[in-house]
């Protein structure tokens, strides 16, 4: 049978373009996209076994959260899973039936997101139009396409064409890198892999400090914390739920740890961990070093490259020699820093041999207390103090690994000793 997919339709809705931007990423076979009148019938489809998946939006760079798509997930249909995310840049433009112009719209149609994102527009160039809700962009496409009314919808330009409206203003959004999060959601979630995302739910005592309480737990193992939500827990006035996404996967060691700290201290759900959208802001970033490199960003032996101009120059023989020299002092630094890290080494097997049986290797507070000292002699030093973390963050990770072997796996519930790594 083929793969269905379910999306908020008609065709023509940017739900639809999420949904071949998803296809786009996977192995070619058959597919059939399936278009549904709303969101909780998208999921709902899901859940009966009529569509395999479904794109449904999460959030907006502009609006926020999609409360509905959160709060079925949440009370709902609480055995689905999220699967995968799409991140789709959201262009709207503003559309009508041929001959009418810019001044003879009477109304202007869209999903509420979309009138959102683009109510400075219209107040400005629209002040008399009527603005009416739909279900989608494309339903307002379909329905002044199918009045012949003085109209106007706003929304994808491919829904221009779908429909056969004329495109009066291109990208009038409010916001020029406006992007919407879709999320893919079905029965499971996705398989480990690198750079992957987990979304989490989280209900925490009515006291002070419970939810730094949890917090604390991700922030104590150096795990990335890139949304926090909340809305109501529909149990009584004041209390709600806590929708988490943290860069890991759930089956990543800290990431495991992590959660079980937390389902300790609060009532925790996992959603779903799945690839992460590397398109997305948080994984992307201007270029900064404009300067080209031979390969592994080892400059040649034989080249320099000169600043940004890209002529290479080659160094006089005094050059030469003072650059000889200061390498031989930079692997002279290299040697002592290595026999430093296996003095360190030594010192952390010496105490996994006294935990061993007694006391479980991972003592978050201590590795905490490390990272933050470590940042503050790189300042003092004049060291970036991201780059020392990172470095620390290995030695860590490896020091784990070396007591682990010591305990042979085992854990036992205690409190640790300070001074473990």
């Amino acid at each position: 049978m083929d793969k269905k997919i379910g999306y908020l339709g008609p065709c023509g809705t940017f739900s639809e373009l999420a949904v071949r931007q998803y296809l786009a990423r996977q192995p070619a076979g058959d597919v059939q996209m399936v278009a549904l009148p709303s969101i909780y019938e998208v999921l709902a489809a899901v859940v009966q076994g009529e569509v395999t998946e479904a794109v449904v939006p999460l959030e907006n760079s502009s609006e926020g959260a999609v409360n509905q798509t959160q709060d079925l997930l949440a009370h709902t249909f609480p055995d689905l899973r999220i699967k995968g995310e799409i991140i789709l840049p959201v262009v709207h433009c503003l559309m009508a039936p041929p001959g009418v112009s810019l001044k003879t719209i009477e109304r202007v149609l869209s999903h509420p997101h979309a009138l959102a994102q683009c109510r400075e527009f219209i107040s400005r160039h629209l002040p008399g139009a009527q603005v009416v809700e739909t279900a989608s962009t494309a339903a307002a496409v379909h329905l002044v396409a199918s009045t012949g009314a003085p109209w106007a919808a706003i929304g994808p330009v491919t829904a221009a064409r779908e429909y056969g409206l004329e495109v009066l203003v291109e990208k009038i959004n409010d916001c020029p890198g406006n992007a919407t999060r879709f999320i893919v959601v079905g029965r499971e979630d996705g398989g480990w892999a690198p750079d992957c995302k987990t979304t989490l739910i989280v209900s925490v005592a009515h006291r002070p400090g419970a939810l730094y309480e949890v917090l604390g737990e991700f922030a104590a193992r150096g795990i990335n914390l890139t949304r926090i939500e909340s809305r109501p827990s529909r149990r009584r006035l004041g209390e709600y739920l806590f929708f988490i996404d943290l860069v890991g996967h759930r089956l990543d060691e800290q990431v495991q740890e992590a959660l079980e700290a937390v389902a300790s201290r609060a009532e925790l759900r996992v959603l779903g961990s799945y690839p992460a959208d590397l398109s997305g802001p948080e994984h992307t970033a201007d270029p900064v070093d404009k300067v080209k490199r031979p390969a592994d960003d080892i400059p040649s032996s034989s080249t320099v490259e000169a600043g940004f101009t890209g002529q290479a120059v080659s160094p006089s023989p005094v050059q030469w020699e003072e650059i000889e020299g200061l390498r031989e002092a930079i692997d002279e630094v290299d040697e002592q820093m290595v026999e430093l890290l296996a003095r360190r080494n030594a010192l952390a097997v010496r105490i996994g041999k006294l935990k061993a049986g007694v006391c479980p290797v991972r003592d978050p507070h201590r590795e905490s207390r490390v990272l933050a000292r470590v940042r503050r002699l790189a300042q003092l030093k004049g060291v970036d103090p991201a780059i020392v973390e990172k470095v620390y963050r290995l030695i860590i990770q490896h020091a784990v690994r070396l007591q682990r072997e010591q305990q042979g796996g085992a854990r036992a519930a205690c409190t640790p000793p300070a001074g473990d790594f």
